[in-house]
């Protein structure tokens, strides 16, 4: 995973070049906003044991730090899920004579991971430019390793101190790693992103977010990606929160698969056929949200 580790480094080392250069304008144009880092983090786990054995484990967290007129926001996580089948098998005479054996196969049923960072910078009230740096890895949707980095600008349509809502256009460049490879589809491309982001601070304690994001593939038209993420937390206290979560993945022009060919049913293997994964992904989680 060394190229991996690289990669993950530029990504970050460029947000930070990014903020290094726009920040120092922003913090003398304006001192009205409260600067520094905020953080969250929210864990969730499942766990069964004795006849069926599985595992599941998530998590997602975001550190932003915040400047007169522009933000630096990093953003990751992801979850992991194994079961294990085990299999008996008896060896003896009959009931009163054998000896049990037992084998269990652990394998991995679910893996999902991302990581990302953005900066915006607030060039007035309503608009702002943007850049943006993300990874992710989504093999059982055919995703090795995909990277985006994006350029462009926002606007702040609604932002009262209640509700705020913003969209934003960026131009984008992808390299994708998938795990088939599909000699017919080139896996660095130029795009275009489209998004909006949504904050409603419903009640004193409890707040809806939600984000969609549409990237577009210039090199191949068919290949629409949408990112759909809906959260509710709900405040238990001032650092905890209850936070159910709803994300989307969508792609209309999916990664391939390699499948097994028969000569017909319980017969011989003669091959293998590329056939397309599903279109989409449903993520619902269950999870604390720490606050600091």
């Amino acid at each position: 995973r060394m190229i991996l580790f690289k990669r993950l480094s530029a990504v970050l080392a460029a947000s930070a070049a990014l903020s290094t250069l726009l920040a120092a304008p922003a913090q003398a144009q304006d001192d009205e906003r409260e600067l520094g880092w905020a953080f969250e983090v929210d864990l969730g786990a499942l766990w069964t044991g004795g006849n069926q054995e599985t595992n599941t484990l998530a998590g997602n967290a975001r550190a932003a730090y915040l400047w007169p007129k522009s933000e630096l926001i990093f953003t990751g996580g992801g979850f992991s899920s194994e079961s294990s089948l085990t299999t008996s098998t008896a060896v003896g005479t009959g009931q009163d004579d054998f000896q049990l054996f037992e084998e269990t196969v652990t394998e991995k049923t679910a893996e999902t991971f991302f990581a990302g960072a953005r900066y915006n910078y607030d060039v007035s009230a309503k608009f702002f430019v943007t850049g943006v740096g993300d990874w992710l890895r989504n093999p059982f949707a055919g995703i090795d390793d995909r990277f985006v980095f994006g350029l462009g600008a926002g606007t702040r349509w609604v932002d009262n101190g209640k509700v705020l809502f913003t969209t934003d256009y960026l131009v984008t460049y992808t390299t994708e790693t998938t795990v088939v490879s599909d000699p017919f589809v080139n896996s660095d491309f130029a795009g275009l992103r489209l998004g909006y982001g949504f904050l409603w601070d419903a009640t004193t304690s409890t707040n809806f977010e939600s984000t969609l994001v549409a990237d577009f593939n210039l090199d191949n038209t068919d290949d629409i990606r949408l990112d759909w993420y809906n959260g509710l937390p709900i405040d238990i206290s001032s650092v905890l929160a209850f936070k159910p979560s709803l994300r989307l993945l969508w792609r209309n022009d999916p990664a391939l698969q390699l499948v097994p060919l028969f000569d017909g049913p319980g017969g011989t293997e003669t091959g293998a056929v590329f056939t397309p994964l599903n279109k989409l992904d449903s993520f619902f989680n269950l999870s604390l949200l720490f606050k600091f």
